[in-house]
């Protein structure tokens, strides 16, 4: 009997060996059961049946995809039929471990579609850039990178309702491959969604960046230009507008000046009327004192009548 209870307890360890199972933090175990899912495993501790059951242990944590892991589809041209090279990466995660375990196990990459679908929408999106938009990240329809990521994570990700489950995966990931650029069948539909979608960098070819700044410097100069012509232009208007003003002043003051001028001229005569008018003789004495003294200067010479008016008041005064 104790013989036979050795190989009975080597057997029930074997057995309950093969029961537990232990799913560990950011992993979950997708539980088979003759290759069909029956169930889906947390973090922990489990059992299963033994030789039945079988465990697939899958990354739930968010994962990265860089475009540089796939050399294909990294080449775009925009509107201008300019080619771009684009280094971008995204990042997802496992959201429906059913839908993504029916996807790998029939020999897909996640990684493949996911840069297919990215691959089609970036080409759409960056197709309705200019290479100035490019080079300043203004668009009118994109505004920024960030707004042009965001739209095709959103479209990456479709909503609730566009998930279509009843479909074959198979049928699915034709459909996502055959047109990318235009399909509309959603990540969720493979049990992943897109986190976060960033371009690295934009990057003209060599052979054609040298000729876009070139044509870029042209019509910068062409502005530059225009825009020193409306300068001079503008300055010549407010110099025309200055020097109209400054005339319309001066010529204002010089009116103002006249006309003061004559009324102070006109008080003075009336003034000088009003203070010889009281004594007329002594009006004329002092012209004539004036008139000799601005006659007789210098070594002038003038020949007068002694008889002239003039010598009035001298003649008075020597027969005096």
């Amino acid at each position: 009997m104790r013989k036979l209870l050795i190989p009975i307890v080597l057997i029930l360890m074997v057995v309950l060996y093969s029961s537990v199972y232990v799913i560990e933090e950011g992993t979950r175990g997708v539980v088979l059961r003759f290759n069909k899912i029956i169930g889906l495993s947390e973090p922990g501790l489990h059992f299963k049946m033994p030789l039945v059951d079988s465990i697939k242990t899958i990354d739930a944590k968010i994962q990265t995809t860089n475009s540089s892991n796939n050399n294909n589809e990294k080449r775009f041209f925009n509107v201008q039929k300019k080619e771009l090279i684009v280094d971008y990466f995204v990042q997802w995660k496992i959201v429906d471990f059913n839908r993504y375990y029916e996807t790998i196990a029939g020999g897909n990459d996640v990684n493949d579609l996911i840069l297919a679908r990215l691959n089609g929408r970036l080409r759409s999106e960056i197709g309705k850039l200019s290479n100035r938009d490019i080079i300043n990240d203004s668009n009118a329809d994109t505004k920024s990178r960030n707004s042009l990521m965001t739209s095709v994570k959103d479209a990456l990700n479709g909503s609730l309702q566009d998930v279509e489950e009843n479909l074959p995966i198979d049928k699915l990931v034709t459909d996502a491959k055959k047109d990318p650029e235009n399909s509309k069948t959603s990540l969720r539909a493979f049990g992943v969604v897109v986190v976060d979608v960033r371009i690295k960098q934009i990057n003209f070819p060599a052979e054609v960046s040298e000729s876009i700044y070139a044509n870029m410097r042209a019509e910068r100069g062409v502005i530059a230009r225009e825009k020193r012509y409306e300068g001079k232009k503008t300055a010549e208007e407010i110099r025309a507008e200055a020097t109209f003003e400054k005339t319309k002043i001066i010529s204002e003051a010089e009116r103002q000046a006249r006309s003061i001028r004559g009324e102070g001229d006109a008080n003075a005569a009336k003034l000088y009327a009003d203070a010889f008018g009281k004594d007329i003789e002594f009006f004329s004495f002092i012209r004539s004192l004036k008139a000799y003294e601005q006659s007789f200067t210098g070594n002038d010479v003038m020949v007068i009548s002694p008889d002239s008016e003039f010598f009035k008041y001298m003649k008075l005064k020597s027969n005096k």
